[in-house]
């Protein structure tokens, strides 16, 4: 399995407070079966700005080298939405912005309430520049668990879904599960992801989401959302697989 949504970076932000938590947290994946994550942590959000890339990606290269491979670790952000996100883009390498393996897919999240009225706008400019917006766990966001149809608007303008595992398997509550499987039924969901942080608070949980979709939406379905559309994005291709 490929994760695309992991906070593993010590001291960055609510993840990981040092080394050796970092290590056994990414050990924990291995043992599921993860075989690469992607580091996501929280950029441009509140007090984590972490806005200096070579800081970022200093922390990839050591962590890689603690791990030696098991699993491999791809850089990444997690960007909390803004509307000069273009801008941002524009920027480059000496932006705060870092694609999942810096692809053309950018992790997004949007504030846990609501939705900002102008997403839809701003994921068309994007689409327009080739950046594919990944929108973290939005059966998590009030605003979009409330009114897929808004969620499929922002897919219709480029965007691509991504539920959490624990959300599948009850972990953040009633609410995140129904509006997840709803997700599935009207078939908007691109990739699952585990938003891992810690091994007590928020665990991988991949395998056991992997199983849950394979036993009631077929193993097909698990190894694109699990495996092929992870693959493709930080590879920055195409999705090879849909849910339509």
């Amino acid at each position: 399995m490929i994760d695309l949504h992991f906070h593993c970076l010590p001291g960055l932000d609510d993840g990981p407070a040092d080394w050796d938590e970092a290590v056994e947290l990414c050990r924990a994946a291995a043992d599921e079966g993860t075989s690469t994550i992607v580091a996501t942590p929280h950029v441009l959000r509140d007090r984590w700005l972490n806005d200096d890339v070579a800081v970022r990606d200093e922390l990839v290269l050591k962590l890689n080298a603690k791990l030696g491979g098991h699993p491999a670790v791809l850089p990444g952000c997690e960007f909390f939405y803004s509307a000069d996100v273009i801008e941002l883009l524009e920027r480059g390498a000496s932006g705060p912005l870092t694609g999942l393996n810096r692809s053309r897919y950018l992790l997004i999240e949007f504030p846990a309430g609501w939705v900002p009225p102008n997403a839809e706008a701003i994921f068309f400019e994007l689409s327009l520049l080739g950046v594919h917006p990944v929108i973290a766990h939005p059966e998590r966001n009030l605003d979009l668990a409330r009114n897929p149809a808004r969620l499929r608007s922002l897919v219709e303008k480029g965007g691509v879904v991504q539920l959490t595992a624990g959300s599948l398997l009850g972990s953040f509550g009633r609410p995140a599960l129904v509006a997840a499987l709803e997700f599935i039924r009207l078939g908007l969901v691109d990739v699952v992801a585990s938003d891992a942080h810690s091994i007590d608070r928020r665990p991988p949980m991949l395998a056991a989401a992997r199983k849950m979709v394979a036993e009631q939406y077929g193993e097909e379905t698990a190894r694109g959302i699990f495996t092929d559309n992870p693959r493709a994005i930080v590879e920055s291709q195409p999705l090879p697989w849909s849910m339509q």
